[in-house]
């Protein structure tokens, strides 16, 4: 009995036939629509949602999210398809604080400001968990805590934080989400924080979490977070012990395989059978409150026609539209068509989808990329040159560096507009200004 509860602390816990508990993915994620699952109503990132300040519209998102899940598990269930990103528990949103421009996950969070993070972060939760008598979706806060960069280093990056920056920067978010809003799980993070490791912080998780703030839902690690304990961190010298910290400390969920030395660490010593059916206990709370062992629950007829339905691509479109903001505009903008003959479209993202879809992201029934929304719009010639690579210093692999400049200078000459995209070299932009 010991090994089929130790099984359930993994994201990938296996059915247990004999008490009827079928397989569970713990894994979802849901960041700024149902991802990694198929088609579904996309919204703009994180970032693009908080330049909205409109809580209201966060809140209405995350319950779209929460109704497009349902639909989604719906049918797996039917299928009895319990793989990856196919459950209700989804990890989102992203409280960290965006204080470093440079960094890499910035776009997932809410920005910079932590009283603007946890009121839209709150508005997410409610409208995913719902208000119902049983919950429509488990939100996750991530990640706890600190974690805003440097991305390269996030697993081995020790976080030297003064216990003023922690109350009035990193972990106002985290609070409001779990007593405000009764959020369901919290992520721990890749780093440490003041030497210790996020998802092994007895700091963090006993402390803070449980014991000052009566956090009830579970933990989970980020993923593979766990092994870092003695791979880069180095607090630990074996994945046995490793697991056994993590445990001791109050993670619940393993985004990762370290669990699987919970039952060495059980022979060793290091871990009680009480600790390992606790956190079973808090994870079966989780799928009890979801309504998984109920014979039916009021989200059991919502159909799969909700995913990507008009109605949810309009709240999407709203959002977008809120989410643009104008920093300046010389009497340029509206263009007057009648006016003007020829648009010059350059830049690496003027056509680019995978700018459409960002991280951490579902599919579109359909996409517009910037070039294909002027083309649609101007009955005039659009003339497109891509300008430069995002990145890199020329776009062919054979060519000299600066290999598409002449092509948008070209562009630029013949064209009355120029609309650019994303440029990462000056003297393109210089040249289409």
């Amino acid at each position: 009995r010991d090994r089929e509860k130790a099984s359930q602390l993994r994201y990938d816990s296996p059915g247990i036939s004999r008490l009827g508990i079928p397989e569970y993915n713990w894994w979802n994620e849901g960041l700024h629509g149902v991802a990694r699952a198929g088609i579904a109503t996309v919204f703009p990132q994180a970032i693009g949602m908080a330049a909205s300040f409109d809580e209201d519209m966060v809140r209405k998102i995350g319950d779209i999210i929460a109704e497009e899940g349902r639909a989604k598990y719906n049918a797996a269930s039917k299928q009895d398809d319990r793989d990856i990103y196919k459950g209700l528990t989804f990890w989102a949103p992203n409280v960290n604080i965006f204080r470093d421009p440079r960094w890499g996950r910035g776009h997932e969070t809410y920005g910079e400001d932590p009283c603007l993070t946890a009121t839209l972060g709150k508005a997410y939760v409610e409208g995913l968990q719902g208000n119902g008598e049983t919950m429509k979706a488990a939100a996750c806060a991530k990640h706890f805590a600190v974690h805003s960069g440097p991305e390269a280093l996030r697993h081995e990056f020790n976080a030297e934080v003064s216990q003023k920056d922690m109350e009035e920067t990193y972990l106002p978010a985290f609070k409001a989400l779990v007593e405000d809003a009764h959020v369901e799980a919290v992520m721990g993070a890749y780093n440490c924080v003041n030497g210790e490791p996020c998802c092994g912080s007895k700091t963090l998780i006993k402390n803070k979490l449980r014991g000052e703030w009566n956090f009830e839902g579970h933990f989970v690690s980020d993923c593979w977070a766990i092994r870092d304990f003695h791979e880069h961190h180095l607090v630990t010298s074996s994945p046995v012990e490793s697991a056994a910290m993590a445990l001791k400390a109050g993670c619940n969920v393993n985004c990762g395989c370290t669990y699987v030395h919970l039952l060495s660490a059980l022979d060793k010593g290091l871990v009680t059978e009480d600790e390992i059916r606790a956190s079973c206990v808090a994870l079966m709370r989780t799928r009890i409150r979801l309504g998984m062992f109920d014979k039916s629950t009021e989200y059991d007829n919502i159909p799969y026609s909700v995913v990507s339905c008009p109605e949810h691509k309009a709240v999407s479109y709203q959002c977008a539209v809120k989410s643009m903001v104008l920093l300046k505009n010389k009497g340029i903008l509206p263009l007057d068509k009648k006016s003007i003959s020829t648009i010059a479209v350059i830049g690496p993202n003027a056509d680019s989808r995978a700018a459409l879809e960002g991280n951490y992201n579902g599919t579109a029934d359909r996409y517009v990329t910037f070039l294909e929304g002027i083309e649609d719009a101007f009955d005039g010639r659009v003339l497109y040159a891509e300008g430069c690579h995002l990145y890199k210093d020329r776009v062919s692999g054979l060519a000299q560096a600066g290999d598409r400049y002449a092509e948008a200078e070209a562009a630029a000459a013949n064209s009355d507009v120029v609309i650019p995209v994303s440029y990462t070299h000056l003297r393109a932009h210089e040249t289409a200004a």
